[in-house]
């Protein structure tokens, strides 16, 4: 009993909060495609000369990895959504623009169409 009490580790707030700056700060200037949780860690552990792989500190971790990977699928979710938005807006507003030529075109036609015919109906 004594032993296992001996082997857990209390870690205060601040030192959570640096380890989870630290491997946020690692994250983002790693490729998202090629970095792992492991790789991560190693890193933050070089970085803050702490060993991280072990249970308290591997908890953390992952925690940082999972919140930053959730910010960044939400990112991209409303990234890709406003995409789509604007790939609609231009489809649409190339054939509204279009459309709206045809429609200014013939606009300008009948009002030539009519004062024409006012000018030859009007008294000279």
């Amino acid at each position: 009993m004594e032993e296992e009490e001996a082997r857990q580790v209390v870690i205060d707030n601040d030192l959570k909060k640096k380890i989870k700056e630290t491997v946020k700060k690692i994250l983002k200037r790693s490729s998202l495609l090629e970095i792992t949780e492991i790789k991560a860690r190693e890193e933050a552990s070089s970085e803050l000369n702490l060993d991280l792989s072990r249970d308290p500190y591997k908890i953390i971790v992952r925690e940082a990895v999972d919140s930053f990977i959730e910010k960044a699928i939400m990112t991209i979710d409303t990234e890709m959504g406003k995409l789509h938005t604007q790939i609609v807006e231009d489809v649409d507003g190339e054939v509204t623009e279009n459309a709206t030529k045809t429609t200014t075109k013939k606009k300008k036609k009948k009002k030539a169409k009519k004062k024409v015919e006012e000018e030859e109906s009007s008294p000279a």
